[in-house]
């Protein structure tokens, strides 16, 4: 009988080995990574387009015409569409970042054909017809009211803004007058001089024969573009303390970070080690003084963003109004001690365990690899930022954790933004 009172023996990671796609290049010059490997009879297609919110031209292009793709084409109407997706059982979506506008596509092997059929028309002959663009900028219109009145999502807001400026496409959001000024030409013009921008595909799954060569035919008819230089980073932006008191909250949302570097600079993997000690997992010095010990808080966290052209660390919470200050105070003494004391062996031991191990199970299925595949490809990066990942991870020492938080995160360097 199995002794629950003993736990299983300790044993370390090995150096982490995964499958990685296969590359092929369609005549229309469209990247096509393909990943074929599991058990169950599904297949997800991703079109990843480098046409995101940060190159329109008019504000919310981006997000309307990706959105409205599933409203209509010049031959199916957005009923007919669901219709179709629902009688297969499949998926298809879309979404929106700064970098990237992304449709995808998920559905059993038996019913990719009339699928991909859907996907191609969707993307070829959308009609975008304008009682749908009314309904969506009305539901957009909610969600920004809704959002406005968090204080969270003001303070990440404004942060970003105070970060990267509002010149900047990193630094602006989509507004009330956006979205009112948003019209079907916006939409049109974005799509024909944008949206193709740099397209590539991805399949993961159970991609027999058939399926890839369907795949191939399907997407070689899609236009291909080349995407437009984004405004540089301001890099000489100073750090700003904002303080915003509406008197609307019982609690008071606190961001502070700074910017970075790029994913495919030199630090930024130590960083990860140096920012999971500080605030990127439930063991962070942050959560065990300012939740477990304080009692401040119910979560707080840090995380590194790696944007395509920025990268920054942020630190997000909400407290209570009464002790907002003790807990910024908090913050920065926790980072203050990074810089001047080394972390124990023990508890960096905890961190790279941590790591490793949340790493084995974000790569346990072909949909997972290949988003790490994404994670990497899209940066510019290979096979090896994932074996540096972890020999950076495995090796790195108490003193290199300290002279990266010396170098980093001079307390000075630190925008703060504090919604109340």
């Amino acid at each position: 009988m199995l002794d629950r009172t003993i736990p299983p023996p300790f044993k370390e990671i090995d150096p982490i080995c995964f499958p990685w796609p296969e590359s092929h290049l369609l005549q229309n010059q469209v990247p096509l990574y393909v990943l074929n490997m599991g058990t169950q009879p599904i297949i997800e297609l991703e079109l990843i387009f480098k046409s995101g919110s940060c190159y329109a031209l008019q504000p919310g292009a981006a997000y309307f015409t990706t959105a409205m793709l599933l409203e209509g084409t010049t031959t199916k109407s957005s009923q007919e569409i669901a219709h179709i997706i629902d009688y297969y059982g499949a998926t298809i979506g879309t979404r929106v970042q700064k970098d990237f506008c992304i449709l995808s596509l998920s559905t059993l092997v038996s019913h990719l054909n009339p699928l991909l059929d859907l996907l191609v028309e969707i993307l070829l002959i959308p009609s975008f017809p304008e009682k749908s663009l009314q309904r969506l900028k009305h539901l957009k219109v909610q969600a920004i009211q809704i959002a406005d009145k968090k204080n969270h999502q003001v303070a990440y807001k404004r942060f970003c803004t105070a970060l990267f400026t509002v010149s900047h496409p990193y630094g602006r959001h989509l507004t009330l007058q956006d979205v009112d000024q948003i019209q079907p030409e916006d939409l049109h013009h974005h799509y024909k001089q944008l949206f193709f921008s740099d397209c590539t595909a991805f399949v993961s799954g159970q991609v027999t024969p058939s399926a890839l060569a369907s795949i191939k035919q399907s997407l070689a008819c899609l236009p291909y573009q080349k995407s437009l230089q984004v405004v540089s980073v301001p890099s000489d932006h100073l750090p700003e303390k904002v303080h915003i008191v509406d008197g609307k909250h019982l609690q008071s949302a606190i961001v502070i970070g700074k910017k970075l570097f790029l994913k495919n600079e030199a630090d930024f993997l130590p960083m990860m080690v140096v920012n999971t000690l500080l605030g990127g997992y439930f063991g962070a010095r942050l959560v065990q003084n300012i939740r477990e010990d304080k009692g401040y808080t119910y979560a707080i966290h840090s995380s590194i963003v790696a944007l395509l052209h920025a990268g920054y660390l942020v630190i997000t919470t909400e407290v209570a109004q009464a002790v907002t200050e003790e807990t910024i105070q908090e913050i920065y003494k926790e980072i203050a001690i990074l810089q001047n004391e080394q972390v124990s062996q023990e508890a960096l031991e905890n961190v790279k365990n941590y790591l490793l191990g949340h790493f084995l199970t974000m790569i346990n299925d072909p949909f997972s690899i290949m988003e790490k595949f994404q994670g990497a490809y899209l940066h510019g990066l290979d096979q090896n930022y994932y074996t540096a990942f972890y020999h950076h991870v495995r090796n790195i020492t108490p003193l290199e954790v300290r002279n990266l938080a010396q170098k980093y995160l001079s307390l000075n360097s630190f925008t703060e933004v504090v919604v109340r």
